[in-house]
Formats: C-alpha cells, structure tokens, sequence
C-alpha cells in the first residue's frame, strides 16, 4: 500500500475528526507508531512524529534501526551572538563556489570585525572548504571561521569528523608530522620566540639533516639576540654542513650577534670617507678566521679588486649602525648618504644588508634617496603602504610585473599613489598576461578611489586583448569589493 496516503487522509480531516491508524503498515513502523502514541502529548503531536518517521522510512527505503541501536545527537548550545543577514551567508557561500579565494578571505576578515556569527544553514560547505587539505589557505580560514561560526559551527565539526577549530596546534610534537611540527613553530615563534626555541630542542637530533635544516629556517620569525646560542650550539655540533650555514645565515641576520660584530670590527677603520675625495680603502689581510665566517679570498669578477673584494663582503654584512658610526649622524642621514654615493661603486649592492637585517627605516630612506629599478624590486616589499606612497619609483624594463612581496600579508590597502604607479607600469607594460587570480589578488589592494581609471584604462587597452580582459576583470572585482564592503559595514 502506499505508506503516505492514511497520513494524507488524516491531515486532510483534522486528528480531531479523523484517527490516524497504522493499520497496514510495515512491522517495523507499526511497532515505532505504538510507542509514538503513547508518549505523545496529544493525537496532533503523534501525528507530526509519525509523519516524520514515515517520510525517513519512504525516502530510505530500508527498515528503520531497531531503538536501542539510535544514535542520539545533542542540540548544539545556544550561541549568544546574533546572525548576519541571509545575505551575507550567501555571499560567503558564492565566493567559495567562484573559487575567490582571496576575497573569501578578505570578507572573513570584514566579518569579524562586526561581532557577528554566520547563519548556521550556510556553514557545512564554508567548513569543508576550510579543511580541505588541497586549500592553501585552509589555516587562516580555519582560524577566521572559529570567530564566525559559533556553537553550531563547533557542534557542526564533531559531526563532520573533523578536529575542533584549530586542534592541530593542540597535537603534542612527539606525535606531530614534520609539516604540522614547522606549523607549530612558526606559530609559537609568532606567539614567544623563546617557547619556539624550547620546541625545537626536544627532539631536533632525532631529525634527518634535510627536516633539521627547514625547522632551524622557522627560526628567522621572532629572530633577536637570544637566541644567538642556541644557533651557535648548532654550528659547533650538528653533522650537517647545510644546517651549519643555515644557522650561519640566521646569525648574520641579527644586528647585534657576535658575527656580525665582528664584521664591523673588522671592516672599522678601513673605509675612509671624504666629501670632494669620496671614498678610499685600506688593505685588509685575509686569514682562517675570515674563511671560518664564510668570507671569500678573491673576486668572481675580474674587474674588481681582491682586497676591495674582502672588505666590500664585509661592507654588505654590517647593520646600519656602523654607517651611523662612520658618517657620524642619525640613520635617516646616514641611510640616504650611503644611497646617494656608496663604498666599492656598482660592486656594492645595498640592498643585500638592508633585506638581510629586515630595516624598515633603511630601506625607506634608501628608496627615497636612490629610487633606481635595481633597489625598489627587492625593497619596496618592506616599506608600509603610507611609507610606499613616497616614494616616486620607476622601472625602465617594459616587461613589468608585481612581484608577490609587495602584496603585503597583513592585507593592508595600498595608497593612491602606489596604486596608479602600478596601474600606469601595467598599462606600459610589453609583458601583459590575462589572470583572473591577479586581477582578485589587484583588487583586494587597490583603493576603490581608483574604480573610475579602470575603464579609461580598459578603453585605452583595446588593442591588445589580454590587457583589455585584465583591466575588465579588475574593474569587476572593484565593484564585488564594493558590496562586500557596503555589506559587512552596514552590519556594524
């Protein structure tokens, strides 16, 4: 017989005028349909539990699990925040469908800032997507969504067999892989660098030469003078050559370490400086402890000097306080006097110093002294946006692209300024290529003020197809920022 039909019959007539019987009915229902009858409230409510079971039973087409083998699922806890609008679940669910990576998490980001949850319908997807072990960048959504997702999202976690939100930085290290332990560090390095050190001792000789090597590079996250003897632990005792340089390379990254002091050391006294004379040089005699500290006796290039050679390698592994010391004045002074005129002429490459110490403020005056193609490629990374709207650099290479470094993690919009320095490079550009992911990755930075030079833009660059596409990708993107971030403020 056809199983939904005395239900119909029943609904139709009201329980009031009409007895629903499960007369008829498969054994297994009939017997689950009793125990419903009797513990209901009233014939209605039994009537809406049968309805419920019979449709499960329709729809499977398998007899139900005997009572006593039912699994029961709590409620999840009440969440006390309230829920953004369908809306904006939506939107979420769409950008994960579109495969926007980056303005999924541009809109997560927005997001937590309005102390608002996502409705619970439209998290399972975000979810999976955010433990999907192909996502790279499945970490910080997994650490953004732990913000959005409330109670029902941590209830909804147990039930999708997945960890709670971020439990991987809860494994022990014993236990840990060797991806998850470089996680792990460069989380704790993040968090208390001299944690991350502790971390890394417990088991480090355990580890092949190969894992030694990448877990000892976390350590340039949070690097400061403390832990200079730990990485001179590692060069006096590890087996590895590689992981010996590699601690080598991190103590010539910190200003103040005894290599580096060394280096000033060595190299004071042997520069000299003059206004109209410029720059002269004493000779310095190499010996076993320069090859100790990794220095070189004579030049790859034929047209530099041996003994400039030595003390030019020394010149590029000082920090900016010895150019302090030498031209006697501030570092914003002696940052530009060394741009303007430095030692050892095209030989010497400032930016190698200035990147390997990390300095804001030397690149910043470097850049805007000597804004010269061959500084803003390499520095311009480690200026911020304000620091960026500067400085007026240039590139004579019509091939132009935008290095990754300069698309800064924390997210942060670039200035106008920079913005149509970049536009105008790329409209310059012999070098075009159509990417939808660059036109995303463009969007995410550029200040909405800009919107209307896209489409001047995209008129001018009819002629070629790939530009064209990119600037009309670019000024769809605008306007998807545009709503989400009309969206996301409307909801503070």
């Amino acid at each position: 017989m056809n199983v939904t039909e005395p239900i119909i019959h029943a609904v139709l007539l009201g329980t009031a005028t009409k007895e629903f019987t499960s007369n008829g009915f498969p054994p297994s229902l009939e017997e689950t349909f009793r125990a419903v009858q009797k513990k209901a409230e009233d014939p209605e409510a039994a009537l809406y539990q049968m309805t419920a079971f019979t449709f499960a039973h329709h729809r499977a087409g398998i007899t139900p699990l005997a009572a006593g083998n039912i699994t029961e699922i709590k409620e999840a806890t009440e969440d006390i925040m309230p829920y953004f609008s369908r809306e904006v679940g939506e939107l979420l669910t769409q950008l994960k469908a579109n495969r926007n990576r980056y303005f999924l998490l541009y809109a997560y980001r927005k997001a937590t800032a309005c102390r608002k949850l996502i409705p619970p319908f439209y998290l399972r997807p975000l979810i999976s997507h955010a433990f999907d072990r192909n996502n790279p960048d499945k970490q910080e959504e997994q650490a953004l969504l732990s913000a959005l997702a409330g109670n029902r999202g941590r209830w909804l976690l147990t039930h999708m067999e997945l960890p709670d939100w971020q439990a991987a930085g809860n494994e022990t290290w014993e236990t840990a892989s060797h991806e998850e332990r470089k996680r792990m560090l460069r989380q704790r390095r993040k968090e208390n660098p001299e944690q991350g050190i502790a971390l890394l001792q417990t088991e480090l000789k355990n580890e092949s030469a190969a894992h030694r090597d990448e877990l000892i590079q976390c350590l340039q996250i949070g690097l400061s003078k403390s832990d200079e003897p730990f990485l001179q632990e590692i060069i006096s005792t590890d087996r590895s050559s590689n992981v010996k340089q590699t601690a080598k390379n991190l103590l010539y990254r910190i200003p103040d370490s005894e290599i580096v002091q060394k280096c000033c050391d060595l190299l004071r006294g042997k520069l000299h400086y003059k206004m109209l004379l410029g720059w002269s040089y004493e000779k310095l005699e190499y010996t076993p402890e320069m090859k100790r500290m990794g220095l070189e006796e004579v030049s790859y290039n034929k047209k530099e000097k041996d003994d400039e050679f030595l003390l030019r390698q020394l010149a590029e592994r000082v920090p900016l306080s010895f150019w302090m010391e030498l031209f006697d004045c501030s570092p914003e002074k002696a940052a530009s006097k060394l741009a303007k005129r430095p030692p050892f002429g095209s030989f010497f490459n400032i930016g190698v110093p200035i990147e390997n110490f990390n300095d804001n403020l030397w690149a910043y005056h470097t850049l805007k002294e000597n804004p010269n193609e061959g500084n803003n490629i390499h520095l311009i990374k480690l200026l911020t946006p304000e620091q960026r709207e500067d400085i007026n650099f240039q590139r004579t290479n019509k091939n132009f692209y935008i290095p990754d470094s300069w698309f800064n993690t924390d997210g942060r919009e670039w200035g106008v300024k920079f913005s149509m320095r970049i536009l105008q490079l790329l409209i310059q550009s012999d070098y075009y290529y159509y990417s939808k992911e660059l036109a995303e990755q463009l969007a995410i930075y550029l200040p909405l003020e800009l919107s209307p030079q896209l489409y001047k833009y995209t008129i001018g660059c009819k002629a070629d197809h790939s530009a064209s596409k990119l600037y009309e990708s670019l000024d769809e993107y605008m306007r998807l920022k545009e709503r989400i971030n009309t969206l996301f403020n409307d909801n503070k």
